[in-house]
């Protein structure tokens, strides 16, 4: 959540939204959505999970022109931010359970390592989807046992998806025409607080991470190597002359 949009004042949805079709089964909810008090979001986050499994996706919904004025102001490339809106949330959602404690500088370096990916989209493998019964590309990068996809096949919207436990191939998306499926009313503003109640009554309402009582090995690779340290006295190694 935009930290501005904490603030509590509710905002109205006014642009199409996209979730998977009926044929995914399982519980739905509004996640979260990004945005400034009181004016319409940037972006809003559908969750997804399957019925009686661990895998879900969370598909975003990113009103081009509006996404663009906000994270491109100064004429960045608008699709390394797409791309990075979606593996933020591949480096969030993989991540254990709290009481796994983090290492020192761990998230700053998978924050830095998802933004310099981000920049390379155009690398990031083809996997194909469904929008609206057509056949369209999307590009898709994995991490940690999880994966972010993103599709520019709308004219009026960018479609970014973060799932794990499920495959990011073969996805079909349809526009959200009963917001209620997702225990909101999408036409009604929406608020910080009702969201977070939904939430919270609802223990299925989130992504679970691929592992949960440890890092997966991709995240282990930027855990700082306390080997490289210089030594307590700081003093340098004698040269042998």
């Amino acid at each position: 959540m935009d930290s501005n949009a904490a603030a509590g004042k509710p905002q109205v949805v006014d642009f199409q939204v996209y979730g998977l079709d009926e044929k995914f089964h399982g519980p739905r909810w509004v996640d979260f959505f990004e945005g400034l008090p009181g004016t319409p979001p940037w972006a809003l986050w559908l969750g997804h999970r399957e019925l009686d499994a661990d895998g879900g996706v969370r598909v975003g919904t990113l009103p081009r022109q509006r996404y663009e004025s906000v994270m491109c102001p100064n004429g960045k490339d608008p699709l390394a931010e797409v791309a990075f809106s979606g593996a933020f949330g591949v480096v969030n959602v993989t991540l254990p359970d709290s009481s796994v404690p983090r290492p020192d500088g761990l998230i700053p370096a998978l924050v830095e390592h998802a933004e310099q990916q981000s920049r390379r989209y155009s690398d990031w493998p083809v996997v194909w989807w469904s929008i609206e019964g057509a056949e369209v590309r999307a590009r898709v990068w994995r991490f940690a046992g999880g994966w972010a996809a993103f599709s520019t096949a709308l004219d009026d919207v960018y479609l970014v998806a973060v799932g794990t436990g499920m495959e990011p191939q073969n996805l079909s998306f349809e526009p959200v025409t009963d917001g209620f499926v997702y225990g909101t009313d999408l036409s009604a503003p929406l608020d910080l607080a009702e969201l977070g109640r939904q939430k919270s009554v609802r223990p299925e309402a989130w992504l679970l991470p691929p592992r949960r009582d440890g890092f997966h090995p991709d995240q282990l690779a930027f855990v700082p190597d306390e080997s490289e340290e210089p030594d307590e006295a700081g003093e340098p190694e004698e040269s042998g002359a």
